[in-house]
């Protein structure tokens, strides 16, 4: 929190990528933080997971429904001192175009006043410094999202895109935070802003002794499971240092005490989702792989799975495996495959990484959490007892 709240500080705004695999509270992290410093920030969310971004009606309405209200409490401060001091046109601060029929379809082109009228309103972020009142700052949530409109209006995308960087790098607005557990997100973004001003994180899980912290002293005394206490470091091999995992084994082997049936590592759903999908992944040309919502098939085999589920297996206390090495054993199309399948997690950067100690400075490649770890295993040594 405290790294972050610097780097959301820093007088020249920035696009921060703040990326991890699922569930490991990225989103939750960086609430936290700007909530938590209500006198430095003042967060605009725009959340993509219900599909905000797919047609410029619905970006339209995203982007208005959360910056009107921020210019509508600002409004007679702004008027009375940000207009006269750089010498604008009198604007009472709508963002609502009074030419258009608010019941007509929007277009790319109303997103572009949209966005616009917003450059044109809001003053350098200083200008909140100033006057000590917090300064906003964007956050867009599995923003990897944005690529809908890469197959569907790729100029508006372009629009948006180039809106980031005009109003965080160029005219210094407001930071601008994006989040996605999507492992390419961050290469993806680069090459479409061709800039190399943009910041990538990695939130990866707590560390062991935040974790066994977190064990004893929130989540048992939550459900109500002390006989749990000092078991950590057994239930650890399972469940792995995620926060969310844990809390779920725990909630699973409460509900498993209470109807008087032993809660078993193999019952646990994290690692039967996890087990099943694996199996499922070797044989990738099945009919449960056909029907994702990818836009390429699997390029691996079963074999290529065995290689990298033995890799993953191999490097469990390591925590990792490095991209390169391979790359060099099945292809990087085989493992860009896997990696675009959830079957593992791609980690380009180290910044504010904790959970793995001394992490190399190079790309490398994870489970997508420990029960996945543990699946592996499991179906490993039944490959072996099948031959």
């Amino acid at each position: 929190m405290a790294n972050f709240k610097n780097a959301f500080s820093v007088k020249q705004p920035d696009i921060h990528v703040v990326i991890g695999p699922p569930s490991t509270g990225k989103t939750a992290l960086i609430r936290q933080v700007v909530q938590s410093s209500k006198c430095l920030f003042k967060p605009i969310f725009i959340n993509l997971r219900n599909g905000q971004f797919d047609t410029p009606q619905r970006v339209y309405d995203s982007i208005y429904s959360q910056f009107n209200p921020f210019f509508n409490k600002y409004k007679s401060l702004l008027k009375n001192n940000f207009v006269k001091k750089l010498y604008l046109e009198y604007t009472d601060f709508n963002l609502l175009n009074r030419f258009n029929n608010r019941y007509r379809e929007k277009t790319s082109d109303d997103v572009r006043i949209l966005l616009e009228k917003i450059s044109d309103y809001l003053p350098n972020w200083s200008f909140w410094h100033n006057y000590q009142i917090p300064s906003p700052i964007l956050i867009i949530d599995e923003a990897n999202l944005l690529n809908q409109l890469e197959h569907k209006d790729k100029s508006l995308l372009k629009l948006i895109l180039n809106w980031f960087v005009l109003n965080s790098k160029e005219r210094e607005r407001f930071h601008i935070v994006l989040t996605s557990s999507d492992s390419f997100f961050f290469t993806w973004l680069t090459e479409c802003l061709n800039t190399l001003h943009v910041k990538p994180y990695i939130i990866g899980d707590l560390t062991n002794q935040e974790a066994e912290e977190y064990f004893e002293k929130h989540a048992l005394p939550q459900y109500g499971c002390k006989e749990l206490s000092g078991k950590f470091n057994q239930i650890c091999k399972i469940t792995g240092t995620r926060i969310l995992i844990i809390d779920k084994y725990i909630n699973e082997y409460k509900i498993y005490r209470n109807d008087g049936i032993k809660f078993k590592a193999n019952r646990f759903s994290v690692y039967e989702s996890e087990y099943n999908k694996l199996n499922h992944g070797l044989y990738p040309d099945s009919y449960n792989f056909r029907f994702l919502d990818k836009l390429n098939p699997p390029l691996w085999n079963d074999v290529d799975l065995i290689k990298v589920m033995n890799a993953i297996v191999k490097a469990e206390n390591q925590g990792y495996i490095f991209e390169n090495d391979l790359i060099k054993e099945i292809g990087a199309e085989k493992v860009y495959s896997l990696i675009d399948y959830n079957f593992l997690h791609r980690r380009l950067t180290t910044r504010f990484t904790y959970d793995i100690i001394d992490p190399p400075n190079k790309i490398i490649l994870t489970a997508m959490n420990q029960p996945s770890v543990c699946a592996m295993k499991q179906v490993l040594s039944e490959i072996v007892e099948k031959k």
